[in-house]
């Protein structure tokens, strides 16, 4: 039984069912609205200092950009791709969980301790306390990530052989949070973000004006302080 048909199943009244629905939805469309824009802001400003990363993400994207102009016959028109087809596209799927690991668009995560407990590190916690946990600092210790983690580097998420990710738990990758309060829309977000990226990479040159000082803003996101400046142009394929 999925979660839509329970909430309707075991509520009492139909407002109640309604409600809970409307609240779902609103509330992935304001937890998904900024949080993706700045994750995005800052792919694009990482891939356009890593023209190697772009290079290896349009050969991904050729075989299906190429069946879909055989099919529809306009070559010279855009090409989008939707939902289903981003499944495949894995490289670019590490490429957004690499820079997920160093600009988090969340980057501090508060949690309530709930009973006195001993962590891992050997701190002792006790009843009520706040502990901060630093995601955008996680991604740089090299206790984690290892010696090359300022490095922008996608193929860390890759298998050996770089057809599939490799697995990662979510306590060292807390983009998305942990265990019992893991975003409800990761899959959902990870689609926008991959359709998004592989239609703008296939279509356009997305350059960042030079001498553009990126700073950080002063806000609960980690958002850049004026935006990111950029040329678009139409890409020769």
């Amino acid at each position: 039984m999925d979660k839509w048909t329970y909430y309707l199943t075991t509520s009492t009244t139909h407002t109640t069912t309604m409600d809970l629905l409307r609240a779902e939805i609103i509330m992935y469309m304001v937890a998904g609205r900024d949080t993706m824009s700045t994750t995005l802001s800052w792919l694009f400003y990482n891939l356009a200092r890593n023209p190697n990363v772009i290079s290896i993400i349009r050969n991904e994207l050729s075989p299906v950009a190429s069946s879909k102009a055989s099919t529809t016959g306009n070559k010279g028109t855009h090409i989008i791709f939707n939902a289903d087809e981003s499944k495949a596209f894995v490289y670019l799927h590490a490429t957004l969980f690499e820079n997920l690991r160093l600009y988090p668009p969340v980057p501090l995560e508060q949690k309530t301790v709930a009973s006195t407990d001993v962590m891992p590190s050997g701190h002792e916690v006790h009843d009520g306390e706040i502990v901060i946990i630093s995601l955008y600092a996680m991604g740089r210790m090299k206790d984690v990530w290892g010696e090359d983690c300022l490095e922008f580097r996608p193929e860390r998420w890759l298998s050996e052989d770089g057809v599939k990710l490799q697995y990662v738990p979510s306590h060292k990758f807390l983009a998305f949070n942990s265990g019992p309060r893991m975003c409800l829309g990761k899959d959902i977000a990870i689609m926008h973000m991959k359709t998004v990226v592989a239609t703008m990479l296939w279509n356009f040159d997305v350059e960042v004006l030079e001498g553009l000082a990126v700073e950080h803003k002063n806000s609960a996101l980690l958002q850049m302080k004026k935006g990111l400046m950029v040329k678009v142009k139409e890409r020769e394929t």
